[in-house]
């Protein structure tokens, strides 16, 4: 029985220390005002790189260039004011539109938690009910390796998805720089991605005129 009660304990404190660290992370991604970033993601033998400006609480201004079948790269813009997305693709000389929801943008761009948090923390770092991370488990790991840093990752098993991610988490500032899906027995591999970034400054000063098509 003392055993058993320990196990049950130490669960209790593993959760406890995943859900202070996701409400930190919360609480820092909320107070970012403003912020510009590029992305580089890996998705079978493609790179896709994004260069993202980004206004609170949604203002979204984003161009990435997509590899071609031919060899060649393509650009799309997407654009939100919070409101209306905005998108153009390579073949477009005018923006298709649409009404801005978070689940929306979220499928257009080739990016993950480290990018998307931005604008929809409160869902994606979430494991309330009809949250994102509701059905998942997890596990922090100090100390993790990469870039010649030390990084906290926070591993997500979502047993739904079927897929294992890891968030590399800079403890000095609470946001997200990487984040890998990896499929689990049974899971997509299709789903695979490495998703960094690789240049970010926070509180810059922009024109709120690049949130309009006006500006491209």
């Amino acid at each position: 029985m003392a055993s058993a009660v320990f196990v049950v304990a130490a669960a209790h404190a593993a959760d406890a220390e995943v859900e202070a660290l996701l409400s930190k992370m919360r609480n820092v991604y909320k107070q970012t005002k403003t912020a510009t970033f590029t992305t580089e993601t890996k998705l079978g033998d493609n790179v896709i790189v994004s260069n993202f400006s980004f206004s609170g609480p949604a203002k979204i201004h984003v161009e990435f260039t997509i590899p071609t079948p031919q060899g060649a790269k393509a650009s799309v813009v997407e654009i939100t004011d919070g409101k209306t997305i905005y998108l153009k693709l390579p073949t477009q000389t005018e923006f298709q539109q649409k009404p801005f929801t978070a689940n929306d943008l979220d499928s257009d761009l080739a990016v993950n938690l480290e990018s998307i948090c931005f604008y929809d923390w409160e869902k994606q770092l979430s494991t309330e009910k009809g949250k994102n991370m509701e059905h998942s488990t997890f596990k922090i790991l100090p100390g993790q390796e990469w870039d010649g840093k030390k990084w906290t990752v926070l591993e997500e098993t979502s047993s739904t998805d079927k897929v294992l991610c890891s968030y590399y988490i800079d403890p000095k500032t609470s946001l997200i720089w990487r984040t890998t899906v990896k499929a689990l027995a049974g899971g997509d591999k299709s789903a695979e991605m490495d998703c960094k970034i690789t240049k970010m400054n926070l509180g810059v000063k922009l024109d709120d005129s690049i949130f309009t098509i006006e500006h491209v």
